[in-house]
């Protein structure tokens, strides 16, 4: 037991002697994380989340989506028990998510110019049965 006391005392020290050095590049460490986030938010994609409907139904939780235009991360959750995947098209672009059953399929991201754009499901039959949408980019 008095081993653990004094190996205890010894950590305590070292971390304490540490501390020191921590405290001396301090301010450095604070001036990198305020500029990296600011360079990272310069450059980032607007998210847009989209869901299949939970239930089961062949059609999206919602039908009309707006974002901004340039670069947009789509979030696709299907938590169903049918595999459906989202397909953004117009306006020269056509992209698809993975095909996912019970899960979110991996973000996929899209430069986008203002205008009128739809989104589907593209698996079988589910854009006919109308799992379908409008999205207006600004």
């Amino acid at each position: 037991m008095r081993r653990f006391v004094v190996l205890a005392a010894t950590a305590a020290l070292a971390f304490a002697g540490c501390g020191g050095d921590d405290q001396e590049s301090t301010p450095a460490a604070t001036e990198a994380p305020t500029e990296a986030p600011t360079q990272a938010a310069s450059g980032s994609a607007t998210k847009l989340a989209v869901a299949a409907d939970p239930g089961g139904a062949k059609k999206f939780t919602e039908s009309e989506l707006t974002t901004t235009a340039g670069q947009v991360e789509i979030n696709f959750s299907n938590q169903s028990q049918l595999p459906h995947a989202v397909e953004i098209e117009g306006n020269g672009v056509e992209e698809t998510t993975e095909t996912v059953t019970g899960q979110d399929a991996p973000p996929l991201t899209v430069d986008l110019k203002p205008g009128t754009y739809e989104f589907y499901c593209p698996v079988g039959d589910h854009r006919a049965a109308g799992m379908e949408g409008t999205l207006t980019v600004k």
